[in-house]
């Protein structure tokens, strides 16, 4: 037995001595890990630094992370500053490895300005728009993977396709609504290109990032919007905290209005592993069914 454990010794000190693998693809948010699993064979991993319910926008990455994000394969982000607290740690990176944001392929005229040289950066809930990163990703993973390239193509084609049919459905049946009740009121700002793809009017209580703050007037003024407008329905988020709607509901109400809190609509992450909200496709069909309910 002694002289069993003598050879195995070795072995397993030299086993334990080698450097953990890295993941092959680590994408910022779920968001963009779904873009990446939809293209992808199930053999390659994909994982999000963010997991579900994260607001991208304070998170702020730990010495796990930044290992995580030094030996990943290529590094997936959404770019425009989402990941503002990221912005420095994706750029070091890219100088020894495939980082790639998913907004590159966008020109500045489809963009959305907020402010001198700020952009939102929220251009997924545009189906139409997305469709085109997704495309633009395809293309960028192909020479990463090239022994995939078939694979990749094959999962374009075809995601490219079920976007599209989202992005038509709704438009069609957001269509029927008056014009007088297309209109959503939520936590941040996170619906303008949602908003803009769909001829809805959308306002949110904080600006494009969640870090930003809000004041008296911007509670008034939303307020006076609701009751302007005549919505019933106000809307949280399930990555934002929920306090700040529940006070524009007071508001409201102290103006002489009445509005109620939908349900949390997916804004800067998706559902949890294994839901149906998990996928892009799954959480917006789940925010528009809550929407167009809001307008009945």
């Amino acid at each position: 037995m002694k002289t069993l454990i003598k050879l195995l010794l070795p072995i397993a000190l030299l086993v334990s001595c080698e450097a953990p693998k890295g993941v092959e693809v680590l994408a910022t948010t779920s968001v963009v890990a779904d873009a990446a699993r939809q293209l992808l064979p199930p053999e390659v991993e994909v994982q999000a630094l963010m997991q579900s319910n994260i607001d991208p926008h304070s998170y702020k990455p730990i010495e796990r992370d930044v290992h995580t994000i030094n030996t990943a394969k290529i590094v997936l982000h959404n770019g425009l500053h989402l990941e503002g607290k990221m912005t420095e740690i994706l750029e070091k990176v890219s100088l020894n490895k495939p980082v790639y944001a998913m907004s590159e392929p966008l020109s500045s005229s489809e963009l959305i300005n907020v402010g001198p040289n700020v952009v939102d950066p929220h251009i997924w809930f545009d189906l139409k728009l997305w469709e085109r990163c997704v495309r633009e990703l395809a293309v960028f993973l192909s020479e990463q993977f090239p022994e995939h390239r078939a694979i990749i193509q094959n999962n374009s084609e075809a995601y490219s396709a079920e976007l599209l049919i989202a992005h038509n459905t709704f438009y069609n049946q957001s269509s029927k609504v008056p014009d007088s009740l297309r209109a959503i009121v939520t936590a941040h700002d996170a619906f303008s290109y949602f908003g803009r793809a769909y001829n809805i009017q959308v306002k949110g209580l904080q600006g494009i990032s969640t870090a930003a703050e809000f004041g008296v007037k911007d509670m008034s003024s939303t307020a006076n919007f609701i009751i302007e407008t005549g919505l019933s329905t106000v809307f949280t988020e399930t990555s934002v905290n929920s306090k700040s709607i529940e006070a524009l509901k007071e508001a409201v109400e102290q103006k002489g209005g009445r509005v109620s809190l939908g349900k949390p609509l997916y804004s800067d992450a998706l559902g949890e592993q294994g839901t149906t909200e998990a996928s892009l496709i799954g959480a917006f069909t789940y925010n528009t069914t809550q929407i167009l309910n809001s307008w009945k």
